[in-house]
């Protein structure tokens, strides 16, 4: 037996999931870039424990660049606060994201026990 799904309900459990996904989406975001973080803030550590003239080397694809110790700080460091930055977006967006999305899945649920429907 074919249940009929209203279309108001059907955009609903679309929007439902588009939302979902990019919840899913920004919170993989958000810990991807923290494992960054703390990737390059093990790095810098390690870096700062050798001395300044210490011969230090980027990799860039397959090749390799020598660099003053100095300019690899800064370049990690400012790496670090571009992906705080971006964290602090990525979050800020979650902090929106999940009520609604709690809401619309309450919404969605009173919806389907109103019409005494079941989804799969």
């Amino acid at each position: 037996m074919a249940q009929n799904i209203p279309p108001e309900l059907e955009n609903e459990l679309r929007k439902y999931d588009n939302l979902r996904r990019q919840e899913e989406g920004y919170s993989n975001m958000v810990r991807a870039y923290k494992e960054q973080v703390d990737q390059l803030k093990e790095t810098l550590d390690q870096l700062g424990k050798q001395p300044d003239d210490v011969v230090t080397y980027k990799t860039v694809g397959q090749v390799m660049f020598r660099v003053e110790k100095p300019s690899m700080i800064e370049e990690l460091e400012d790496r670090v606060r571009e992906l705080d930055n971006s964290i602090k977006k990525a979050e800020a967006k979650l902090k929106t994201l999940t009520p609604e999305l709690a809401e619309l899945q309450k919404s969605i649920q009173l919806e389907i026990s109103k019409r005494n429907l079941t989804l799969q």
